[in-house]
Protein backbone atom coordinates (compact mmCIF):
# COMPACT_ATOMS: atom_id res chain seq x y z
CA UNK A 1 0.00 0.00 0.00
CA UNK A 2 1.19 3.41 -1.04
CA UNK A 3 1.50 6.65 1.88
CA UNK A 4 -2.00 7.89 -0.26
CA UNK A 5 -3.54 4.85 -0.17
CA UNK A 6 -2.76 4.91 4.23
CA UNK A 7 -4.27 8.37 4.27
CA UNK A 8 -7.34 6.70 3.05
CA UNK A 9 -7.75 4.98 5.54
CA UNK A 10 -9.87 5.50 8.84
CA UNK A 11 -8.24 6.89 12.29
CA UNK A 12 -9.99 3.70 13.94
CA UNK A 13 -8.66 1.17 10.79
CA UNK A 14 -5.18 3.33 11.11
CA UNK A 15 -4.85 2.82 15.07
CA UNK A 16 -6.24 -0.84 14.50
CA UNK A 17 -3.36 -1.86 12.00
CA UNK A 18 -0.61 0.29 14.24
CA UNK A 19 -1.83 -2.01 17.37
CA UNK A 20 -1.45 -4.88 15.23
CA UNK A 21 2.30 -3.79 14.21
CA UNK A 22 0.68 -3.66 10.40
CA UNK A 23 1.93 0.46 10.16
CA UNK A 24 5.11 2.48 11.65
CA UNK A 25 6.60 5.94 10.83
CA UNK A 26 9.72 5.79 9.14
CA UNK A 27 10.90 9.08 7.93
CA UNK A 28 8.47 10.90 8.84
CA UNK A 29 5.78 8.98 7.00
CA UNK A 30 3.25 6.42 7.76
CA UNK A 31 4.59 2.96 6.21
CA UNK A 32 3.14 -0.86 6.31
CA UNK A 33 5.58 -3.12 8.10
CA UNK A 34 7.44 -6.08 7.00
CA UNK A 35 4.28 -8.04 9.51
CA UNK A 36 1.96 -6.43 7.66
CA UNK A 37 3.70 -8.46 3.67
CA UNK A 38 4.31 -11.12 5.88
CA UNK A 39 0.41 -11.51 7.12
CA UNK A 40 -0.65 -10.17 3.06
CA UNK A 41 1.28 -13.29 2.19
CA UNK A 42 -0.72 -15.66 4.48
CA UNK A 43 -3.67 -14.53 3.26
CA UNK A 44 -3.04 -14.95 -0.28
CA UNK A 45 -1.89 -18.49 1.05
CA UNK A 46 -5.02 -18.87 2.64
CA UNK A 47 -6.80 -17.87 -0.13
CA UNK A 48 -5.45 -20.39 -2.89
CA UNK A 49 -5.50 -23.09 -0.60
CA UNK A 50 -9.18 -22.45 0.16
CA UNK A 51 -9.63 -22.52 -4.06
CA UNK A 52 -7.43 -25.75 -4.66
CA UNK A 53 -9.73 -27.23 -1.72
CA UNK A 54 -12.72 -26.31 -3.30
CA UNK A 55 -11.67 -27.73 -6.87
CA UNK A 56 -10.20 -31.06 -5.39
CA UNK A 57 -13.33 -31.82 -3.25
CA UNK A 58 -15.20 -30.56 -6.76
CA UNK A 59 -12.97 -33.24 -8.61
CA UNK A 60 -13.34 -35.89 -5.98
CA UNK A 61 -17.21 -35.51 -6.22
CA UNK A 62 -17.41 -35.77 -9.99
CA UNK A 63 -17.68 -38.81 -12.25
CA UNK A 64 -13.71 -38.65 -13.47
CA UNK A 65 -12.72 -38.46 -9.75
CA UNK A 66 -14.73 -41.23 -8.59
CA UNK A 67 -13.31 -43.47 -11.03
CA UNK A 68 -9.90 -44.61 -10.04
CA UNK A 69 -9.21 -46.50 -6.95
CA UNK A 70 -5.69 -44.94 -5.90
CA UNK A 71 -4.77 -41.41 -6.14
CA UNK A 72 -0.83 -39.80 -6.49
CA UNK A 73 -0.22 -35.96 -6.53
CA UNK A 74 1.12 -36.06 -9.59
CA UNK A 75 2.33 -38.70 -12.39
CA UNK A 76 4.39 -41.87 -10.82
CA UNK A 77 6.35 -44.68 -12.37
CA UNK A 78 6.58 -48.50 -11.37
CA UNK A 79 4.47 -51.10 -11.98
CA UNK A 80 1.50 -50.26 -9.51
CA UNK A 81 2.69 -46.53 -8.57
CA UNK A 82 1.65 -45.92 -12.45
CA UNK A 83 -1.82 -47.19 -11.91
CA UNK A 84 -3.08 -44.35 -9.36
CA UNK A 85 -4.52 -41.34 -10.92
CA UNK A 86 -2.63 -38.14 -11.05
CA UNK A 87 -4.57 -35.44 -9.32
CA UNK A 88 -2.98 -32.58 -10.98
CA UNK A 89 -3.83 -33.46 -14.34
CA UNK A 90 -7.19 -32.59 -13.03
CA UNK A 91 -6.28 -29.98 -10.56
CA UNK A 92 -4.34 -27.46 -11.78
CA UNK A 93 -1.82 -26.79 -8.60
CA UNK A 94 1.39 -26.95 -6.66
CA UNK A 95 2.31 -30.51 -5.23
CA UNK A 96 2.15 -28.85 -1.10
CA UNK A 97 -1.59 -27.20 -2.04
CA UNK A 98 -2.93 -30.68 -3.23
CA UNK A 99 -1.40 -32.44 -0.49
CA UNK A 100 -2.68 -29.60 1.70
CA UNK A 101 -6.28 -29.86 0.17
CA UNK A 102 -5.63 -34.27 0.58
CA UNK A 103 -4.75 -33.89 4.52
CA UNK A 104 -8.05 -32.12 4.82
CA UNK A 105 -10.40 -34.06 2.47
CA UNK A 106 -8.78 -36.81 5.27
CA UNK A 107 -9.54 -34.86 8.34
CA UNK A 108 -13.10 -34.81 7.61
CA UNK A 109 -13.21 -38.32 6.42
CA UNK A 110 -13.32 -38.06 2.60
CA UNK A 111 -9.60 -39.37 2.17
CA UNK A 112 -7.14 -41.77 3.26
CA UNK A 113 -3.45 -42.37 2.71
CA UNK A 114 -3.14 -45.87 1.87
CA UNK A 115 0.72 -48.16 1.00
CA UNK A 116 0.87 -49.61 -1.86
CA UNK A 117 3.39 -52.59 -1.73
CA UNK A 118 4.44 -55.08 -4.14
CA UNK A 119 4.63 -58.55 -2.27
CA UNK A 120 5.64 -61.84 -4.87
CA UNK A 121 3.24 -64.84 -5.18
CA UNK A 122 3.69 -67.97 -6.44
CA UNK A 123 1.11 -68.71 -9.41
CA UNK A 124 1.07 -71.51 -12.13
CA UNK A 125 4.32 -71.75 -11.62
CA UNK A 126 5.97 -68.45 -11.54
CA UNK A 127 6.59 -66.29 -8.88
CA UNK A 128 4.57 -63.02 -9.83
CA UNK A 129 3.89 -59.57 -7.78
CA UNK A 130 1.07 -58.38 -7.04
CA UNK A 131 -0.20 -55.13 -5.85
CA UNK A 132 -0.98 -55.29 -1.79
CA UNK A 133 -2.71 -52.35 0.56
CA UNK A 134 -1.01 -52.04 3.53
CA UNK A 135 -0.86 -49.18 6.15
CA UNK A 136 0.52 -46.03 5.09
CA UNK A 137 2.70 -46.20 8.10
CA UNK A 138 4.52 -48.82 6.41
CA UNK A 139 5.79 -47.83 3.29
CA UNK A 140 7.76 -44.98 2.33
CA UNK A 141 6.25 -41.57 0.83
CA UNK A 142 7.07 -42.96 -3.00
CA UNK A 143 4.47 -45.88 -2.35
CA UNK A 144 1.87 -43.69 -0.47
CA UNK A 145 -1.72 -43.02 -2.50
CA UNK A 146 -4.62 -41.71 -1.47
CA UNK A 147 -8.34 -43.08 -1.22
CA UNK A 148 -11.78 -42.08 -1.37
CA UNK A 149 -13.27 -43.08 1.70
CA UNK A 150 -16.78 -42.66 0.99
CA UNK A 151 -17.94 -45.08 -1.81
CA UNK A 152 -19.48 -43.46 -5.04
CA UNK A 153 -23.46 -44.03 -4.81
CA UNK A 154 -24.37 -46.61 -8.03
CA UNK A 155 -26.00 -44.86 -10.89
CA UNK A 156 -29.15 -45.97 -11.59
CA UNK A 157 -30.02 -46.95 -14.86
CA UNK A 158 -32.81 -44.87 -16.45
CA UNK A 159 -34.17 -47.30 -19.02
CA UNK A 160 -35.23 -49.96 -16.64
CA UNK A 161 -38.83 -50.27 -15.47
CA UNK A 162 -39.72 -48.90 -12.04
Amino acid sequence: MTPSQISKLSTARVVELTLKGHLAISAGEVVFTDKAARAADRAADKARRANVLSELTEFFASPAGQAPSFFSIKPTSGSFAAAASPINRSVAASREDILWSLKQLEKVGLAEQVGVKAEEVEAEGKTIRVPVIVDASEVNNFQRRWVHTVAAAEVEDETSEA
